[in-house]
C-alpha cells in the first residue's frame, strides 16, 4: 500500500506534495495536536553531509546486540518509503503506518485551514515515525536529519547526544555556498548542555561547530582531539582499525563497511557508545560493541552484489562522496577496469562530482531515472570531459547492456543519486 512518497501524498491528500519545505512551524503544530510524542522519546540526533546513515547503522547494531529496542529514522529511503522508519532493523508495516496516518489526517486538514499550509511528505513521515517509536516503547531512537539541521523537520527533538558527521558542499542552494554557512545549518541541532560528537575536519567548519557547542554549554568531542581512530588494514570489503578516547582504547576493531570514511563513522559510533556507557550509565558490554559494529551493514553504500562481474552500488551523491568512493575502490579492488552507470539529481553539483569520477572510470554511461528532480542522461553526458562515454534515458536497458558487456575481471559501478540506487536495488531484487 505505502511504497513511495506518492502513496503517502495520495492517502493524506497533501497540498505541498514534492515540495522541499524548510521551517519547524508545521511540525510543532501537528506534534502538539498529537500530544508531543517526540518529547517522550530518548533520542540521538545525527546531522552531516555524508556518513549519517552509516554512523546510525553502527550505533543501532551495537545497541541491538546488547538487547535494546532501537528505533531508526533515516533518509532518503532506498526501495520502500517505509524504510525510513525501523525498529531493530525491521521497517514499519503498512497496517501500522496506515493506523498512524489515519490519526494524523484530520490534524493535517486543521493545519491547512489554520494558515500554516500542508505538511510535506517528509514531514508527515517524520511525525509518523515519532508516533510509532513512542507507541512501540523504544529504548533509544536514532534520528537522521533530512536536510541541514536548524530548520530540518527532525529538529523538534531534544536529544541526549548530537552527532555531526561531516561537512561538504551539498544542497548549496539551501544551506549556503561556504563550509562555514553549511556548518552553521548542521550545528543547529546542538542543544543546551547536550554533548556533541563530530568528525568534521575542515578548520572553518569545525570552528563553527565548536563555537555553537560553547554557546550552548555543550561538551564537544572532536575526532582527532577528544577521540581518535587509526586505520590498521583493509581488504575484502572490511576495515580494521584502532580507537582511543578518554574512556576506552580498542585495538583490532573490525567493520564490514569498506572505506577510510567508514572508519571515521565507526569512530563516531564508538564515541557515542562510550558516552552512553560511562556518562549516562547505559549497560553496554564490550562483546556487544565489538560484535555489533562488525555486523553493521548499510545498503547502497559500497554494496558489493554477489555474482560475476563484480557489481558495486554506491550512493555517492556529492563531490565528497565520489572522492571517498574512489579511495575505497583503490583500497579494496586495486587496479581494475571500472565501467560506470551514473545518474544524478539536477540540484547536485554534478560538474564537481564528475571530475573525480572520470579519474577512476574506464567508461561512463549517463542515464536518467524516474524522479521529479532527476537530471537527464544527455545533460550529464554533455558536462563530462570523459573520452569513452555514452548516454541513454532508459537506465534499465543501459544496465542490462552493461551486465552483458562488462568482463569477469572488470567492475561495474552504479553510482550517483541514492534515489537511483534504490531503483537499481529494486531491479536486482525483482530478478
Amino acid at each position: 500500500m505505502f511504497t513511495s512518497y506518492k502513496d503517502i501524498n495520495e492517502y493524506l491528500q497533501l497540498k505541498n506534495a514534492g515540495e522541499m519545505k524548510m521551517g519547524l512551524e508545521r511540525m510543532r503544530s501537528v506534534l502538539q495536536k498529537l500530544d508531543h510524542p517526540e518529547r517522550k522519546l530518548t533520542c540521538i540526533h545525527v546531522a552531516g553531509t555524508n556518513g549519517k546513515g552509516s554512523t546510525i547503522k553502527m550505533m543501532a547494531s551495537i545497541l541491538t546486540e546488547q538487547g535494546y529496542r532501537v528505533g531508526t529514522f533515516t533518509s532518503p529511503f532506498l526501495v520502500n518509503v517505509r524504510d525510513h522508519v525501523q525498529i531493530n532493523g525491521t521497517m514499519i508495516t503498512d497496517r501500522e503506518l496506515k493506523e498512524i496516518l489515519d490519526q494524523m489526517k484530520p490534524l493535517i486538514s486543521e493545519l491547512e485551514r489554520g494558515g500554516l499550509g500542508s505538511l510535506s511528505e517528509f514531514e508527515a513521515v517524520t511525525a509518523a515515525a515519532f508516533m510509532y517509536f513512542h507507541k512501540c516503547s523504544t529504548d533509544l531512537c536514532l534520528i537522521e536529519t533530512g536536510l541541514g539541521g536548524t530548520t530540518d523537520a527532525t529538529n523538534v527533538i531534544t536529544p541526549i547526544l548530537s552527532v555531526i558527521t561531516s561537512i561538504g558542499y551539498d544542497h548549496m542552494n539551501l544551506l549556503g555556498s561556504t563550509l562555514s554557512e553549511i556548518a552553521s545549518h548542521k550545528a543547529g541541532i546542538i542543544k543546551t548542555r547536550v554533548p556533541v560528537i563530530t568528525a568534521v575536519g575542515q578548520a572553518e567548519a569545525a570552528a563553527v561547530i565548536k563555537r555553537r557547542a560553547t554557546q550552548c554549554s555543550s561538551p564537544c568531542f572532536r575526532l582527532g582531539h577528544e577521540f581518535s581512530v587509526h586505520s590498521e588494514r583493509s581488504g575484502g570489503g572490511k576495515e580494521v582499525f584502532s580507537f582511543s578516547s578518554f574512556y576506552s582504547k580498542r585495538r583490532e576493531v573490525k567493520i564490514g563497511m569498506a572505506g577510510e570514511h567508514q572508519v571515521r563513522n565507526a569512530g563516531l559510533a564508538l564515541m557515542a557508545v562510550d558516552l552512553l556507557k560511562h556518562e549516562m550509565n547505559w549497560v553496554i558490554d564490550e562483546d556487544s560493541v565489538i560484535s555489533g559494529i562488525k555486523k553493521a551493514r548499510w545498503p547502497g553504500r559500497f554494496e558489493v552484489l554477489e555474482g560475476v562481474p563484480t557489481i558495486i552500488l554506491d550512493g555517492a551523491h556529492n563531490p565528497e562522496g565520489i572522492r571517498a568512493l574512489g579511495k575505497t575502490l583503490k583500497r579494496h579492488l586495486g587496479v581494475r577496469s571500472v565501467h560506470v552507470l551514473f545518474a544524478a539529481l539536477k540540484d547536485k553539483d554534478t560538474g564537481e562530482m564528475l571530475k573525480p569520477l572520470e579519474k577512476i572510470s574506464s567508461s561512463i554511461t549517463f542515464t536518467g531515472f524516474e524522479h521529479p528532480r532527476a537530471d537527464c542522461g544527455k545533460a550529464l553526458f554533455e558536462k563530462s570531459a570523459m573520452v569513452k562515454k555514452t548516454y541513454t534515458e532508459n537506465w534499465q536497458e543501459a544496465l542490462k547492456h552493461l551486465l552483458q558487456s562488462t568482463k569477469e575481471e572488470e567492475v561495474l559501478l552504479i553510482t550517483g543519486s541514492l534515489y537511483f540506487i534504490g531503483k537499481v536495488k529494486a531491479f536486482f531484487n525483482s530478478r
